[in-house]
C-alpha cells in the first residue's frame, strides 16, 4: 500500500514513523525547505541553533518518552527546575510554591482561598464532558469569584485569546490545570520540564532517518496544489513538479490550509472546515549570555502588552546561553501578523525593559521573530460535537491534526498520541480490505 503524508511537522513526521514500521511504502512531501514545522529551528551565527517556538515536555509526557526511547534518544532527554511566576502590575510575584501562592499579593487572602480551592475543585473532575457546555469565564466566577477572575484568569484569557474568550469552553481551564500541575509534585510544587539536547529536530531528524531506512521517502520544497477527488473517493495529488498517486492520502495540515488543497469538495464538507477557527503567533526569541530571571515562565496578567508570557531556558546544547521566548497569540483579524520584524522588535523590548530595566542592549546576542497563522485550534462552547472526522467524506483521504485532539491541548505529546491512534486506524482500514477481497 502506497501511503502519502502532506506535511513534515511533528504529526507528519510521527504518521510516517509509524507507518513505515508496518512495511507501507510511505512518502512524505512537506513544502519547507526543511522538515519539523512549528518544531523547525532557526540557525544562527557562529552555529548556534534555536527552536523557533517553545517546546518542552513534562515529566507525565509519556508518548514522546516512549518514541525517544525506541529511537535511541533517550540521553537526548534533559530537564531542568521550573519555577514560574505572575508580572502584575510591573512587579514579579514568584508562584512556585504553596508558601508563594499564601502570599500571592495581588489577590486579598479570602480570593487566595477561593482560587486555591477552584483550582482543586477543577482538578477532580473526571468527566470533561460536563464542562464542555459553559463558558471558562462562568465556570472560573463560579467556582473561584469575581474578582480572582477579573485579577488573574481575564487577563490570561484575554492574551491567549486576542480578547476573545467568552465563547471558550471550560474544558480549556480544566486541560490547562492538568497540564500545568503535572509539572509539580509534592508539598512544595517543586517541578521540572525537558527538552532536547539537540531541539526538537533530534527527535524529527531520527524518526526521518527511520523513514528512509525503510524504504520511505521524504520530500521538501514540495507544494501540493490540488488533491483530486473523483466521486466519493480521493484521486491525484497534483504538486508544483507533477502527478502524484497514493492509495492512501494524510494531510497532516491544519484544517484551513487543508481546506484549500480540495477545492472540488462537496460545499457541506467545506462549510464545515471554514468554519474551523485558529490562532496565529509571533514568538520573538532572545538569546542572552546571562539568566535574564530564575524564573522558567512569567505570565503577565497586564492586557496593554504586547506578549502574553516570558518563557526561559538554558540553550540545551550550550548552557552558558539562555533562550528567552515572548509569545504573542493572534485571532486571524489581528494586524500584528502583518508587522515588520523591526518594529516588533522594538515594541517587544520595550516593554521587556519595563520588567526587567537592567537589561542591556549589548547583552542582547540574537533577536529572532518567527510567526505562523495557522498554530492553535480555537475551540468554542459544545466542541466535542463539531469535532472534524479523522476520516473525511473521501474513500483513502484522512485529515490529522491537533484540532482533533480535544479536549487535550496541542501540544507535542498529544500530537504523537494521535499519530499513532491515526496511523493504527489507516493499517485497519487495510486489514478489512484484505479481509474482503480474500
Amino acid at each position: 500500500m502506497r501511503i502519502g503524508i502532506i506535511g513534515g511537522g511533528i504529526m507528519g513526521r510521527a504518521l510516517a514513523h509509524f507507518l513505515s514500521k508496518t512495511e507501507k511504502k510511505v512518502t512524505v512531501l512537506e513544502q519547507g525547505a526543511t522538515l519539523g514545522g512549528l518544531n523547525s529551528s532557526a540557525q544562527l551565527e557562529n552555529n548556534l541553533t534555536i527552536a523557533r517556538y517553545q517546546h518542552n515536555m513534562l515529566p507525565n509526557d509519556h508518548a514522546i518518552q516512549a518514541l525517544c526511547q525506541e529511537l535511541g534518544l533517550k540521553d537526548e532527554l534533559a530537564f531542568f527546575p521550573a519555577r514560574s511566576g505572575f508580572v502584575h502590575g510591573g512587579h514579579i510575584h514568584s508562584m512556585s510554591s504553596v508558601w508563594d501562592f499564601i502570599t500571592f499579593g495581588p489577590l486579598r487572602f479570602l480570593d487566595r482561598a477561593r482560587l486555591g480551592h477552584a483550582i482543586l475543585q477543577a482538578l477532580r473532575v473526571e468527566d470533561w464532558h460536563s464542562l464542555d457546555h459553559i463558558s471558562a469565564k462562568e465556570w472560573l466566577m463560579q467556582i473561584g469569584g469575581k474578582n480572582s477572575f477579573e485579577q488573574i484568569w481575564a487577563p490570561l484569557l484575554e492574551a491567549k485569546f486576542d480578547y476573545d474568550y467568552e465563547d471558550i469552553p471550560a474544558t480549556f481551564i480544566w486541560a490547562w490545570l492538568k497540564r500545568m500541575t503535572a509539572i509539580r509534585r509534592g508539598p512544595q510544587l517543586k517541578g521540572y520540564v525537558g527538552n532536547f539536547k539537540h531541539g526538537h529536530e533530534s527527535l524529527i531528524q531520527a524518526m526521518a532517518n527511520q523513514v528512509i531506512a525503510r524504504g520511505g521517502q521524504i520530500f521538501t520544497g514540495m507544494r501540493v496544489r490540488e488533491i483530486e477527488l473523483l466521486g466519493d473517493a480521493m484521486g491525484r495529488v497534483r504538486t508544483h513538479t507533477g502527478v502524484m498517486t497514493f492509495d492512501v492520502l494524510i494531510a497532516a495540515l491544519p484544517t484551513p490550509s487543508f481546506s484549500q488543497l480540495i477545492l472540488g469538495a462537496n460545499p457541506d464538507y467545506l462549510a464545515t472546515l471554514e468554519r474551523s477557527q485558529y490562532l496565529g503567533l509571533i514568538c520573538p526569541s532572545l538569546v542572552l549570555g546571562r539568566r535574564l530571571s530564575p524564573y522558567w515562565t512569567l505570565n503577565i496578567t497586564d492586557p496593554s502588552s504586547p506578549f502574553s508570557s516570558i518563557i526561559e531556558m538554558p540553550h540545551p546544547e550550550n548552557p552558558r546561553y539562555h533562550v528567552i521566548y515572548l509569545p504573542k497569540y493572534t485571532a486571524p483579524e489581528n494586524d500584528w501578523m502583518g508587522v515588520p520584524d523591526e518594529d516588533i522588535r522594538d515594541a517587544w523590548l520595550l516593554r521587556l525593559r519595563q520588567i526587567f530595566p537592567d537589561l542591556r542592549q549589548e547583552e542582547i546576542r540574537h533577536f529572532v521573530v518567527s510567526r505562523s497563522r495557522y498554530v492553535e485550534p480555537v475551540h468554542l462552547l459544545n466542541a466535542s460535537s463539531a469535532l472534524l472526522p479523522v476520516q473525511t467524506p473521501y474513500d483513502g483521504l484522512y485529515l490529522a491534526n491537533t484540532s482533533q485532539v480535544y479536549p487535550s491541548l496541542p501540544t507535542s505529546e498529544s500530537a504523537i498520541t494521535h499519530a499513532r491512534q491515526v496511523a493504527q486506524m489507516v493499517i485497519e482500514r487495510d486489514r478489512q480490505r484484505v479481509r474482503t477481497v480474500a
